[in-house]
């Protein structure tokens, strides 16, 4: 016997019927209106382009996901190199649920309320769910510490997505329990790969035909992007579409792409690129390379950084790697970070750059830098310890009955204006921290140091 359906079970049908093609208008609406490199992202490893050193033939990490046996991972690199992407793809591949939080917007309570959902999804569905949260850095000690039990006990298959050193934004427990893989920049021969596929992608917003490019745009793209796809993709739909037509056609020119790229870098002060700019620049400046030096500060002062930022550094480096080689370079460094302080920028570029060849040019000697770091190291093991009585002034009489001060002899009352003695703390150990170098100015400091201290014993 058939069973008719009761009119509230059409009125259900057709209520999850039309909320489930609106959701699904929805979503198309929101896909044309986002920007081409949204619009164009690939869902399957075939059409992804790039991270071959992870995602190449027999690679680990290629092998997981072919093999669908996905573990929680940290996927860590600069913007535009595919996190997001492949972290969908695993999805797509593996058929897996998937999630997606932010951690710039996301906190423990939503942490809570999905967790919920995925548990309530459980009932009616055995498959595991990917939880892809970007930004993972931004999330504080606490909040990560909520994600432990989430993997322990199964419930997420993690995949965070971060542009800053797991080392240092992501805390031990969480990074003992994922695989890291690391992102690299696109190469040219990727981008370009990601520009062809441009040129072949077609959709009803989009339409490479009578759109014509200058030969040097896509060199221009291709150098003005560092290595971000997405930016890459945006900037030549910007390009298109910020160019007028004629008779139908569009003509996009060099000039055109350089403007778009214009002060359009990508430079978080909080991320690996910052650190690793400023640590080129104070190791090429130690290494005495002002080419190389002159460079990475040129690149950090085009795309944002805090030229004081840069003065300081100077200023760190002339005592840390030059000191008694060239006491001037000290005095050179405080001066350029007044100037800058006085004139800002551009024109504070100009004392960065005579500050930043000199500093390279000058001997270098870090005697005084190992020298309080030693030193740090005995008052850390033996912090407490008696200075000498001749060392100590007899301010009252009760002071010299406890032979405060007593056996001091003053220096300028000898012929040579120097007197050996012993000023140490008796239960000190250590009593050699400096080590004069020969290069510089210091030179003549070892000279001097070695007839007091050392050559007459």
């Amino acid at each position: 016997m058939i069973e008719k359906k009761s009119n509230n079970t059409h009125i259900k049908e057709n209520f999850f019927l039309t909320m489930t093609l609106f959701e699904h208008n929805t979503r198309k609406e929101l896909l044309s209106n986002s920007p081409l490199s949204s619009r164009m992202r690939p869902n399957s490893l075939e059409g992804f382009i790039g991270q071959e050193h992870i995602l190449g033939k027999g690679k680990i990490l290629r092998n997981l996901i072919e093999n669908k046996t996905i573990p929680s991972m940290i996927f860590w690199g600069p913007p535009g190199t595919g996190k997001t992407t492949l972290a969908k793809i695993i999805s797509n591949v593996t058929n897996l649920n998937f999630k997606s939080l932010s951690a710039v917007s996301s906190g423990i309570s939503d942490i809570r309320k999905l967790t919920d959902e995925i548990l309530h999804e459980r009932t009616n569905n055995s498959n595991k769910t990917i939880l892809f949260l970007d930004e993972i850095h931004r999330f504080s000690k606490n909040q990560q510490d909520s994600l432990l039990p989430l993997i322990e006990e199964g419930i997420i298959i993690l995949i965070g997505a971060t542009t800053e050193h797991p080392g240092f934004s992501i805390i031990n427990p969480l990074i003992s329990r994922v695989k890291i893989f690391k992102f690299e920049p696109h190469n040219s021969q990727s981008l370009n790969k990601i520009i062809k596929k441009i040129e072949n992608f077609s959709d009803e917003n989009y339409s490479r035909k009578k759109i014509k490019f200058d030969k040097e745009v896509l060199d221009t793209i291709l150098s003005g992007c560092g290595g971000d796809a997405r930016k890459a993709i945006d900037t030549y739909e910007l390009a298109i579409m910020s160019t007028k037509g004629s008779k139908n056609k569009k003509l996009i020119t060099k000039e055109v792409i350089k403007e778009l790229l214009e002060n359009n870098s990508i430079y978080d002060k909080q991320s690996d690129n910052h650190y690793n700019n400023i640590s080129a620049f104070i190791k090429s400046i130690r290494g005495s390379d002002p080419d190389a030096a002159i460079y990475y500060l040129a690149r950090m002062l085009k795309n944002g950084e805090d030229p004081l930022f840069v003065a300081r550094r100077l200023i760190i480096s002339a005592s840390e790697d030059i000191g008694l080689a060239n006491p001037n370079a000290m005095i050179i460094a405080n001066s350029t970070f007044e100037s800058v302080n006085k004139i800002g920028m551009p024109e504070g570029r100009i004392p960065l750059a005579n500050a930043t060849i000199y500093l390279s040019l000058s001997e270098k000697s870090n005697s005084s830098y190992e020298a309080i770091n030693q030193a740090y190291d005995e008052v850390s093991k033996n912090p407490n310890t008696d200075i000498p009585n001749h060392l100590m002034n007899a301010e009252t009489s009760v002071d010299k009955n406890f032979d405060i001060g007593k056996g001091y002899k003053y220096d300028h009352n000898s012929k040579e204006g120097f007197i050996k003695k012993d000023n140490f703390p008796k239960t000190v150990s250590n009593r050699k921290f400096y080590s004069p170098n020969n290069r510089g100015i210091e030179k003549t400091l070892k000279e001097r140091f070695e007839k007091l201290w050392i050559d007459g014993n």
